[in-house]
């Protein structure tokens, strides 16, 4: 098998509704699905997820101008080749990362089809029957949250994510809230992206959650921070969870070695695609450091790289965010994907287990967002 065609197409797919973190108000997510066609007829999927540096559908580009012309021709099995390869034509910024992970994905997905068997048997094989997953709650006043949680709950959900910001005192009123309604059935994760910028003010924050019995929180400190976030580590009583500490392997390495996270929430864009992902989660399992699953929320196709991730790892510790499709109110995708009384069944195989829907694809479509548009023969006009 070798590969003949390789395409990222920029989209954009709204929300079911408006989603408020302390990143601010994602109404739309504008991503990249790449599709990558083999001599075979047969075609392999890939998403830029990313809601950093403008969004994933920017790196569009880089995949059709610099990865395309080194992936075309190859094995899709020869991925350490590819990396090899992407590290040669990018400029290796951590951004980049997203693309490559795209065009892994879709690799991945190929050489699942050609050997009939699920990626994630390409990834170590399947380690559990099923995944628990949590729902994000978003910053919101504390009625709406609670509205929101209420129905997640009654969805079958059993753990739910506040995210928090810089008003903490309303962070700690929704999770006062959630507990006093919903009582000990219910864990709570907390995720501050980054929202306070002091050690000394984060362990605060913490010790005000404590009567709550939180499972984790979730970022409290800038990403670059690892000094802080080890001195959380080391003083708190709640798990300390890294995430936008850790993108790479490499960074990974860096936090467990400053035993700076109790607990990693591990991103399949932002390590670089599947493999990238699962070194991560064998770095932490070597380090006896937890795992978790993250989600940008990622459609259909990037939901169900990192399934297949949560499936392969070696450990998985506290509920995952893998249901990033479920935020959305369309895909570009026919999914197979199954959730049952909140948690995540193993994908169908081969591949990823999904299919490409080409009249969404078309109907998401966006223009280039650098201003041209290669894509002229799927213009069409977006969906509303």
């Amino acid at each position: 098998m070798r590969v003949t065609r390789l395409e990222a197409v920029p989209v954009s797919v709204p929300l079911r509704e408006p989603f408020t973190s302390a990143l601010g108000v994602q109404a739309t997510s504008d991503y990249g699905v790449v599709v990558a066609e083999a001599d075979d007829g047969t075609t392999g999927l890939g998403e830029i997820s990313l809601i950093w540096h403008g969004n994933g559908a920017a790196l569009c580009g880089l995949v059709n101008r610099l990865l395309a012309p080194v992936v075309v021709g190859t094995d899709p099995f020869a991925l350490t080749r590819f990396h090899e390869a992407a590290s040669r034509v990018l400029a290796f910024g951590r951004h980049s990362l997203a693309a490559v992970a795209a065009v892994e994905t879709a690799l991945l997905d190929l050489a699942g089809k050609a050997s009939g068997r699920p990626v994630y048997d390409l990834l170590g094989g399947l380690a559990r029957d099923r995944v628990p997953l949590s729902m994000s709650l978003p910053i919101a006043p504390v009625d709406e949250v609670l509205d929101r949680a209420r129905r997640l709950t009654g969805e079958g959900f059993t753990t739910l994510k506040a995210k928090g910001g810089g008003d903490h005192d309303r962070l700690v009123e929704v999770v006062a809230a959630l507990r006093a309604e919903f009582g000990p059935r219910l864990g709570i994760r907390v995720d501050l992206n980054m929202a306070c910028t002091l050690a000394k003010d984060a362990l605060r924050l913490i010790r005000r959650l404590e009567p709550y019995d939180v499972l984790s929180v979730e970022q409290p400190l800038p990403a670059a921070d690892v000094e802080g976030m080890a001195e959380l580590c080391a003083r708190s009583t709640v798990p300390i969870m890294a995430d936008e500490s850790v993108w790479s392997p490499g960074d990974a390495w860096r936090v467990l070695r400053a035993r700076a996270a109790d607990i990693v929430n591990v991103y399949v864009p932002e390590a670089g695609g599947p493999v990238g992902a699962r070194r991560i989660a064998d770095l932490c399992a070597t380090a006896g450091a937890g795992v978790a699953i993250g989600s940008m929320p990622e459609l259909g196709i990037g939901t169900a790289a990192a399934a297949h991730v949560a499936f392969s790892s070696p450990r998985l510790d506290q509920p995952s965010d893998v249901a990033g499709h479920l935020y959305h109110a369309d895909d570009v995708v026919r999914t197979g994907l199954t959730i049952e009384d909140g948690f995540l069944l193993p994908p169908p195989g081969p591949g990823l287990g999904v299919e490409l829907d080409p009249d969404r694809l078309a109907a998401y479509r966006i223009p280039a967002p650098d201003g041209g548009d290669p894509y002229a023969t799927l213009r069409t006009t977006r969906a509303s």
